[in-house]
């Protein structure tokens, strides 16, 4: 019994050196959505819109100055995980590239020229790290209500809940984890967007009105 517990000990200490050797400071992450060049979404399948992104943070208030918690070997939070830039300029910056990608103009939110409007409602960015007895998994979740309207008459077009998950496994994980992960969260989550039927009939049905 007692050489299982000093195991046991061993094994926690050993996994909170691989949380990071440095759990109580806190990490700053800036995750990023960066366009394959020379690759196109279904979005390129839509005629040349004029589109307005909007994206409001909703996130639950307790989790409006972090992206996430770096946690010890015992699963207790020990420091936040902050992001360099904010999580909402983050995810309309992220659509805005994929648009622009594939042959669309982001204008301005004040821009009557639009075509079409995306608002974005963002519930929630996170990161969360679970230690297993053999590896640390890493889970990021990006979630929010989309709404895509007429840009002429503000008619709503689509409106729903889209959400992304993004899980690694690893042996280590740094403060690169978080931002790896919250990265890869991000890119399924443009992914899921610029693929959704709804999304892209809705966008489709805003193009003849220009």
């Amino acid at each position: 019994m007692k050489l299982v517990s000093v195991s046991l000990a061993v094994v926690l200490l050993l996994f909170g050196s691989l949380l990071g050797g440095c759990a109580s400071m806190d990490a700053h992450v800036t995750p990023v959505y960066t366009v394959e060049p020379g690759k196109k979404s279904p979005l390129s399948t839509i005629p040349s819109l004029a589109v307005s992104i909007q994206v409001e943070d909703q996130r639950n208030q307790f989790e409006l100055d972090r992206v996430g918690n770096k946690k010890n070997g015992y699963g207790q939070n020990m420091a936040k995980v902050i992001p360099d830039k904010a999580p909402a300029d983050i995810l309309r910056d992220a659509l805005k590239a994929e648009f622009e990608a594939n042959n669309h103009k982001v204008v301005a939110p004040d821009v009557s020229q639009a075509d079409a409007l995306v608002k974005v409602g963002l519930k929630r960015f996170w990161s969360e790290a679970t230690i297993h007895f053999f590896d640390i998994e890493m889970v990021s979740t990006l979630e929010t209500d989309i709404g895509i309207l007429s840009g002429t008459d503000q008619d709503t077009l689509s409106s729903k809940p889209l959400t992304s998950t993004f899980r690694d496994s690893r042996q280590y994980a740094g403060d690169g984890a978080f931002e790896d992960s919250l990265k890869g969260a991000l890119l399924e989550y443009v992914r899921t967007f610029s693929r959704d039927p709804a999304v892209l009939d809705a966008l489709r049905s805003a193009a003849p009105r220009k």
